[in-house]
């Protein structure tokens, strides 16, 4: 039956119904890893040899996460109690807590679920690549990337969605109150579930810096005594640290970036549902309120539509990017056409000609350009053949003093262009977004802030095609690393270059979510703002409470210096764990050389458990204090300086950690892939002077590419959420000193 646009539009708006758009995406999303992780089960993992080394991945991936998830487990526990007890009834009261502690399970969930595909796609990878060629292995890789990818999307977007009717949303929709009392409640459902924003950052950034000390303490302890001084291959069997060097992958790459990126959703979406709130209010429609989740879900259908146009041609065989970036773009193209479409149907006429609406999808569309300038960007300055990593490899020729200059200028380089292009996604999306207001009669500052969070919403709306290529990164690192070790040959060359296609992807999702964490840090400022009035208006904080963000206030100064700090504090934490736990880990590698007889000869079995043990320990250590550095230090200085100085904190803390993040993951993308085309034959290759020089660059990258870097942008959300959840026990806690 053909219904004319303008009736479908008329039945669409003011519509409740549309909000089950998101919720389905989510369980759509979910479905459609569970027929992936099945379809990936059923593939045959290879030779003997190849699923003995896997098993061993395997095992020891397992046996971390669960030593970790118990430490983690303690710790949320705590932080749950506090929350329980310390904050007030009303909207920041119990169901905070119990909010943060459904962000902090379903943040889990979504490593484990990322370290389980990742373990199970390796070996299924290699033993595509020796039966079917390239492309298949790069479908298997991608399509166990893409589990995570699905099933993180979806967990956000469906605890999110479900959260929100629980906490009132479901009566804002569905419930016969008047237009303002149900935006009022909508807004007032999304600050309750502001808890869950938090608990997914906190789990994140253990599960990140953990996996990242683990997974970098046995790689650079592998390569160093292995490559410089026994003159082996990165993944000999011989080497007692391998086997924990490819656990790393799983633990740090796959488990720790499928919390990460969960976070990132889920704390931006409920921010972008405050913020629509307000403009809610104002205008009488909820569409404003829920169209985060609505941007979010079309993302979903995006990156179904995306994935099966990730295909690797004959041609392309020794440049698998070009096969991904063709998920990725189309996965863009289809997010455009559809928010198109939603802006048209879910809005009402905003301004003449509907104007308004078209601002709003310009905000979308800087979200998405940004997202595509990121991916080129990232290839620029880590693809294996591109200018930046050559010019680090001839360095390499002159020794790995040159080497590591090279590579720290190429590191301090990359952080221009992203700041740039994502500095004009924010200014453009901002602009549109006080025109949009401006025609529909609201505060143009508002509508500008809500610019951003479409913008936003735009760049995370191809978060699951990201994911997949992220996901392939450690896959792809594993297939090599297993091909090596289990000696049954026939995939080796193969599985070299989608490995050195994985550094760049991983690469990208870094920045990707760096990306994400710059355009939504007016979002969450704003946020922090909005929600210090929502305490004040309800007697949480006292009527008298100053917020203005003035420099001229020592204290705001004094925050700001603090917030600077915090990212290269909490760097040095980490970096100084990876060396130390690095510097166990070559002692140990040395000692198993020294000691036992027939290992270089290949006749006696290295002791890979010890090593094992040394990163796990090493991890669990060192994962503690840094990230506790981040929730206490916001904390005093909200009792002891006010609201206006934590949000002076947030803000000197995005300001440092932006480029600081830029600098090591991008940095250490390019230092690695230097050394990887050496490797490929160029410049004397394998065992000459450079690409010792290279393996020792490699080695000072890593840490920071790989466990600081990744962690910082789940510091700044974190920083963002606690300060908004912590809000009333700055006021509590002072009334206790005073």
């Amino acid at each position: 039956m053909y219904i004319p646009l303008q009736a479908l539009t008329n039945l669409l708006i003011d519509n409740p119904l549309v909000f089950w758009i998101a919720p389905i995406a989510g369980v759509i999303a979910v479905v459609a890893s569970l027929i992936l992780m099945q379809r990936i089960g059923k593939m045959s993992p290879g030779g003997p040899k190849t699923v003995e080394v896997g098993n061993a991945i395997r095992e020891g991936a397992y046996a971390f996460l669960k030593r970790q998830y118990k430490t983690i487990a303690i710790i949320t526990v705590i932080i749950f109690a506090l929350l329980w007890v310390a904050l007030p009834t009303g909207p920041f009261g119990v169901g905070t807590a119990a909010a943060f502690l459904v962000g902090a399970v379903a943040s889990l969930a979504a490593g484990y679920i990322a370290m389980d595909n990742a373990t199970k796609a390796n070996v299924r990878t290699v033993a595509a690549a020796k039966q079917f060629g390239a492309e298949k292995a790069l479908k298997t890789a991608f399509y166990g990337g893409a589990t995570m990818g699905m099933a993180v999307v979806g967990l956000s977007l469906l605890g999110v969605s479900f959260l929100f009717l629980l906490y009132g949303g479901y009566n804002a929709m569905f419930g016969t109150l008047t237009f303002t009392e149900a935006a009022e409640l909508g807004r007032s459902a999304a600050s309750g579930i502001v808890g869950m924003g938090f608990g997914a950052s906190l789990i994140a950034l253990f599960a990140q810096l953990g996996g990242g000390i683990y997974t970098k303490a046995a790689d650079v302890g592998a390569d160093l005594v292995g490559k410089v001084e026994a003159g082996i291959p990165e993944d000999d069997p011989r080497n007692p640290a391998v086997i924990a060097d490819n656990v790393g992958d799983n633990v740090g790459d796959s488990a720790g970036r499928g919390a990460d990126l969960f976070e990132s959703a889920t704390g931006e979406n409920i921010g972008g549902m405050i913020i629509g709130g307000l403009i809610s209010i104002a205008t009488g429609n909820l569409i404003f309120l829920v169209f985060p989740l609505i941007a979010r879900a079309l993302g979903i259908f995006a990156t179904l539509v995306g994935m099966p146009f990730v295909k690797l041609s004959e041609k392309e065989a020794k440049h698998p990017m070009k096969a991904l970036r063709k998920g990725l773009m189309v996965t863009t193209i289809v997010s455009g056409i559809l928010f198109l479409a939603a802006v048209m149907l879910l809005f009402p006429q905003m301004g003449e000609n509907y104007l308004g609406n078209l601002y709003l999808y310009g905000c979308l569309l800087a979200g998405l350009a940004a997202s595509v300038a990121i991916d080129y960007i990232t290839d620029y300055y880590t693809g294996r053949d591109r200018g930046p990593v050559k010019k680090i490899a001839q360095a390499s020729e002159t020794g790995s003093a040159t080497n590591i200059i090279t590579g720290f200028a190429v590191g301090l380089e990359t952080t221009a262009l992203p700041i740039v292009s994502l500095v004009i996604a924010l200014l453009t999306s901002y602009w549109l977004g006080t025109q949009f207001g401006l025609q529909i009669g609201i505060d143009p500052f508002i509508g500008g802030i809500y610019g951003t969070t479409l913008a936003t919403m735009g760049m995370l709306a191809v978060m699951g095609m990201v994911l997949a290529l992220d996901g392939f990164g450690p896959i792809a690192d594993n297939a090599a690393g297993i091909a090596e070790m289990s000696g049954e040959g026939g995939a080796e060359a193969t599985m070299e270059a989608l490995d050195a296609v994985g550094n760049t992807t991983k690469a990208l999702t870094k920045g990707f979510a760096l990306g994400s964490a710059l355009l939504a840090a007016q979002l969450l400022f704003q946020t922090y703002i909005e929600e210090v009035h929502l305490a004040i208006n309800n007697g949480v904080l006292p009527a008298n409470t100053v917020v203005e963000i003035n420099i001229a206030n020592p204290a705001v100064l004094v925050a700001a210096f603090i917030g600077a700090m915090i990212p290269f504090f909490f760097s040095s934490q980490a970096i100084s764990a990876v060396g130390k736990a690095a510097a166990e880990m070559v002692a140990e590698v040395r000692r198993q050389f020294r000691e036992i007889p027939g290992i270089m000869e290949g006749t006696g079995k290295p002791e890979y458990g010890k090593a094992v043990d040394i990163s796990t320990k090493s991890a669990l250590r060192g994962m503690v204090v840094p990230a506790l550095i981040v929730v206490v230090v916001p904390i005093i200085v909200g009792v002891l300086l006010g609201p206006a100085a934590v949000g002076a904190l947030v803000i000197g803390a995005t300001l440092s950690a932006v480029p600081l993040a830029l600098l090591m993951n991008t940095g250490g993308g390019a230092w690695d892939n230097a050394k990887k085309y050496i490797e490929a034959g160029h410049l004397g290759g394998k065992g000459s002077p450079a690409h010792a020089a290279a393996v020792v660059g490699d080695t000072v990258g890593d840490p920071m590419k790989d466990t600081a870097g990744p962690s910082l942008h789940v510091l700044i959300k974190l920083l963002s959420t606690l300060s908004i959840v912590f809000i009333p026990l700055f006021f509590n806690l002072l009334q206790l000193i005073h």
